[in-house]
């Protein structure tokens, strides 16, 4: 029974990866990357040798700047936040349920919205850090002493893998609630920018709500990195939870 489960879910997400949407989410995180290293691009001092790591520090730079900021919760709506809505709607869904079990099918179109969205933000970083690294690292200097800094790599793509996944469950949610696509890709969006003000101009206090803060990490957060990406992870399994409920009713209707 698991195994069939984890079939259902494997073709949504097959699905979701191998769509054009995915792969111009992917493309457009990689430009917006780029365009957060701003100035770096062009370094003054190529003649004499960049900094070890000097690609690396352009990425992580890039994934504070207020451009990827504003990026990422437009970005990981697009490969599949409104895959249900699209099956329910043109009624394609009444064939397939003949075939598939529909708790099944309700836990991968979930699932898979949030994973989606998730990868396409991880792997636009992982694509824009290998083409900094080809561009810039034979042009750095090399230092033995020098840390490679992929752990915090890794700690940093899981977080916006995290965010990713909840914003993208988030637009899903909201899609199949009210029925609307404007919805899946505008409302993670509103939703985003509605705490950063309200977390930066009337909470000051309360950072645990601005979702820039979780990208950014710039106050006290225990666990560091796994604490915000555990926070992330319970706030997905609840928006989870609550669109599969919206999801058996639309189809219960």
């Amino acid at each position: 029974m698991r195994l069939i489960v984890l079939q259902e879910l494997k073709v949504d997400i097959r699905r979701a990866i191998y769509s054009l949407s995915f792969l111009v989410s992917v493309i457009n995180m990689m430009l917006v990357i780029f365009m957060g290293i701003g100035k770096q691009l062009f370094p003054n001092t190529i003649a004499a040798g960049l900094n070890p790591y000097y690609h690396s520090d352009m990425v992580f730079r890039a994934l504070s700047s207020d451009i990827v900021l504003m990026a990422v919760p437009q970005i990981c709506t697009l490969p599949y936040t409104a895959a249900f809505l699209d099956e329910f709607t043109s009624g394609y869904i009444k064939t397939y349920l003949m075939k598939c079990d529909k708790q099944r099918y309700i836990n991968a179109k979930v699932i898979a919205a949030g994973i989606s969205g998730g990868l396409a933000i991880v792997i636009g970083i992982m694509g824009a850090y290998f083409l900094s690294s080809l561009i810039y690292k034979p042009m750095e200097i090399y230092e033995p002493s020098a840390v490679a800094p992929y752990l915090d790599l890794i700690k940093k793509s899981l977080v916006f893998l995290c965010a990713g996944c909840l914003l993208s469950s988030v637009g899903a949610l909201l899609a199949n609630l009210s029925m609307s696509k404007y919805m899946a890709y505008a409302a993670p969006f509103v939703i985003y920018y509605m705490l950063v003000i309200l977390s930066e101009r009337y909470f000051t206090d309360l950072y645990v709500i601005n979702p820039q803060e979780w990208l950014k990490m710039q106050e006290f957060w225990p666990g560091k990195e796994w604490g915000i990406m555990l926070l992330m992870f319970l706030l997905n399994v609840i928006v989870m939870l609550i669109n599969s409920a919206v999801i058996e009713r639309k189809l219960d209707s």
